[in-house]
């Protein structure tokens, strides 16, 4: 009986001892400091996320290059005209056609190619930095030149020629009569003077 007495006794302290922990859990003082401190780890986590994100390189996108119209259609007279956007930092803007050749090297954003043979010409232009660099490369640009046959050239080559005589006879005709009217313009006056006052007698 007393070693169980004495065992009760045992078991009590330690019931009163879990219950004085469970209660300084609870205490509201250590739930705040509680809270504080996982604020804490939390904010130091996100700032040393935020510096590390910080201490990355970007990666810089390449300037936009591209030409108003990709898709030029069908030139009669063998010419036709090329214009992209700017770009900043070009110092220079080089446009090449389907055999890398050079058509046009220049500081403006328009090319006109002209004198052309009946094909399928394709040109892309590129962005030259101030170091010789290659900032950017445009799509291609396509264009067709196929020029006028000789049937419908020889019909409209008539067209203008009887457009352009019979305003040049037109032209002789009105010069020819101011010039009648010049020299011989004394004598229809008086005969028709002397017409209308015999008229106006009888």
């Amino acid at each position: 009986m007393w070693m169980l007495g004495q065992f009760n006794t045992r078991r009590t302290r330690r019931t009163r001892r879990t219950r004085r922990g469970d209660r300084a859990l609870t205490c509201p003082l250590l739930r705040r400091a509680v809270a504080a401190a996982v604020l804490l780890i939390g904010s130091s986590m996100m700032v040393w996320g935020s510096v590390a994100m910080a201490a990355e390189p970007e990666s810089e996108s390449p300037p936009a290059l591209a030409f108003v119209e990709t898709q030029l259609g069908v030139s009669r007279e063998g010419y036709f005209t090329l214009e992209w956007s700017a770009v900043e930092g070009a110092a220079l803007y080089r446009v090449r056609d389907r055999a890398d050749q050079i058509a046009y090297q220049g500081v403006a954003t328009k090319s006109f190619q002209s004198g052309l043979s009946d094909g399928v010409y394709r040109f892309y232009v590129e962005a030259i930095g101030d170091d010789g660099e290659i900032l950017a490369t445009s799509a291609e640009a396509v264009a067709t030149v196929e020029h006028w046959r000789l049937a419908p050239s020889l019909a409209l080559f008539a067209i203008g020629a009887i457009v352009v005589g019979g305003i040049g006879f037109v032209i002789l005709r009105g010069r020819w009569i101011e010039k009648q009217i010049a020299t011989g313009g004394d004598d229809r006056t008086s005969m028709l003077q002397t017409e209308v006052e015999s008229g106006g007698e009888s």
